[in-house]
């Protein structure tokens, strides 16, 4: 009996604190494992969103590229004059007119502002065909409104001269 007495004093005196220690210590790990677990799901989502922003940004430099926010009047010069010379083309004339602005119906969108382009070109009828493709093709919005294909008055010289209206669009 005095046995058993001595070990209930003991567990009581010795173990029992010892066990209220080990419960804490063990409370603070899993509260400090799922405090770790939330933190790393924030932190897995903040980068997901670092991820998507990233995209937009991408996205809104290729819109840019297509839909500028400025006329760029020397941009769209040296993109004509660029498919001019990769199709072989001469660039003769070459006027802007800026158009009215086009009205928007929703209030936090840009409204487009547009530019007319009118410009002439000669060349053969291939490389013209092949200008017309590149400029339907190029990076920039624009529509060719008009044009006028008629071939040279001058008989010395062969070819073909093509008069284009063009309208090309840029944001607000």
């Amino acid at each position: 009996a005095l046995l058993f007495v001595g070990i209930l004093v003991v567990y009581a005196s010795l173990i029992k604190p010892e066990l209220a220690k080990i419960d804490e210590k063990r409370a603070l790990v899993v509260s400090k494992e799922s405090l770790f677990a939330s933190e790393s799901s924030a932190v897995n989502q903040v980068q997901d969103l670092i991820g998507q922003f990233q995209s937009i940004v991408a996205l809104q430099e290729t819109v840019s590229l297509a839909l500028p926010q400025e006329e760029n009047v020397t941009g769209i010069l040296n993109q004509i004059q660029s498919i001019a010379s990769l199709s072989n083309v001469s660039l003769n004339s070459f006027s802007v007119r800026p158009l009215a602005f086009k009205p928007t119906k929703q209030p936090l969108v840009r409204r487009l502002g547009s530019l007319e382009i009118v410009f002439a070109v000669t060349g053969g009828y291939e490389n013209l065909k092949q200008f017309l493709k590149s400029l339907e093709t190029n990076v920039r919005i624009s529509n060719i409104t008009s044009f006028r294909f008629f071939p040279m008055v001058n008989p010395l010289i062969s070819g073909y001269s093509l008069n284009l209206t063009v309208e090309t669009f840029y944001q607000e």
